[in-house]
């Protein structure tokens, strides 16, 4: 798994949003995308999991209703 690739498919802010959702604390969101390993490792993955996981189906719901309604 390679961080940095992950990373660049998180749209700006997102790592803000992760801390805020997850509860966990920005600054150790950041060391972990830095590389850096931190004792909330599992809970980072896990909260970045779900915040990806959300905001893909969410772009993927909003480009199609897009679609629908450009080409009606």
């Amino acid at each position: 798994m390679d961080i940095q690739e992950i990373k660049r498919q998180l749209p700006i802010g997102a790592l803000s949003e992760i801390s805020k959702k997850s509860s966990i604390n920005f600054a150790t969101i950041q060391r972990f995308f830095k590389g850096e390993k931190t004792k909330l490792d599992i809970e980072v993955m896990e909260a970045t999991t779900k915040y990806l996981k959300e905001y893909k189906e969410a772009k993927a719901n909003a480009l199609q209703e897009l679609q629908a309604v450009a080409s009606a």
